[in-house]
Formats: C-alpha cells, structure tokens, sequence
C-alpha cells in the first residue's frame, strides 16, 4: 500500500466520516505516533470523533485506513469486502488507539475476512492489567452508525462495533455459540461506551 493511495483514500473516508459526525476529528493517532516502526503495508489511522450524550461527551474513535484494500476470504464472496471498525469511550488513551489499530490491521495482515459475530484471540489488552484482551464484533447499536455506508474504489465500505471482551467471555462464546453471547450482553446491560473501570463481566469467572 503507497502512501500516496492511502492519503487518497483518506480523502475519501474523512469526507464520509464528517457527513456522519458533522464535524471534522477532534484528535487523532498516526501509525508513526503509535509505533516505532509502522507497518508501511498496511496504514491505519485512527480518527475521534466528540459524540454528545445525555451523560456527557464521549470519544468516538474510528479506523482508517482498514478499508485501503479488500480483505481476503477463498471460501465465499462476502458483500462487504472492506470494512472499519468503530469504538466508544469516555476517553480514548493512545493504548485504546494502538488495540483499534491491531484489530484493523490483523486481518489484512493474516489475510482472513473479518466479519460480524466473529472474535479474535488477542494477548495484550488496551489498559495493561485488565482481562478485556480479546475481541468480538458486531454491527454499530447507534442506528446512523450501524446504517453508514460509503465506498471506496468501488467498494461498499460500513463499520464493525470492537468489543474487548476477556479470556472466560471468549470461551464462553466458543462453548455457547454468539448468539448465547449476546444474550448474555444483554443480561448484564453491557455499556456501549467501553471503560475498563465500568464493565461488567459477561460470564462467571473461572475459578
């Protein structure tokens, strides 16, 4: 991926990213701010947006540059063939960015196809110290953000909610099947804007 692509498809996605937030980002993450070395075949930026809430204002925090190339997938033709992911936070630090980042980046760089109601098995949380080290994904609960669609080189392009879930909630959804899990976010009233300090845990905990 060219640098000079990437800042063209940038162009793109930041227009369609201020359409749906109505405003241009308040922040932002750089891969050369995040890592030391960049892997310069894969560029993924991460955008924040400011979203008011009756609690008071949240970092939205979206990926771009995920949707720079299609992802791979040799057993069927998906109809979504790139995508970015989206996260909610009442601040997102540059750990959270880093963990956005490595989400977006892995299946570009395993080259399998990412796609709601799927996990990743992940080792390194966004807050050292916490047990939300993995991930799952669905589509957006915000209805603009779960019906935000736009293209890119011909591509139609919509988002992936990020959900760190722990080691137990994985195994748990392995055991269980995802829609069991999502029964039981449901259950706990998992909040959408994810904050280590105020998230239930979904399962029992081992042990």
């Amino acid at each position: 991926m060219s640098l000079v692509k990437h800042k063209t498809l940038t162009a793109v996605r930041a227009k369609a990213y201020e359409e749906l937030f109505g405003c241009t980002p308040s922040a932002g993450f750089p891969p050369h701010a995040l890592f030391k070395k960049p892997d310069e075949r894969f560029l993924i930026d991460i955008f924040l947006y400011t979203l008011e809430t009756g609690s008071g204002d949240i970092d939205v925090a979206v990926t771009n540059g995920m949707s720079d190339q299609r992802m791979v997938n040799p057993d069927y033709t998906p109809e979504w063939h790139r995508r970015e992911l989206i996260q909610y936070f009442p601040k997102c630090t540059e750990g959270h960015a880093r963990r956005l980042h490595d989400m977006a980046w892995l299946p570009l760089f395993d080259e399998f196809y990412l796609d709601s109601h799927q996990s990743i098995a992940w080792e390194h949380p966004g807050v050292a110290g916490t047990r939300w080290k993995n991930a799952f994904f669905l589509l957006p609960l915000i209805k603009s953000h779960k019906n935000f669609v736009f293209e890119v080189e011909g591509d139609k392009v919509s988002f992936l909610w990020h959900i760190p879930i722990s080691d137990e909630e994985r195994a748990f959804k392995q055991e269980h099947g995802t829609d069991a899990l999502i029964d039981r976010m449901e259950a706990v009233e998992l909040p959408w804007v994810f904050d280590e300090k105020n998230r239930p845990s979904m399962v029992e905990k081992a042990g």
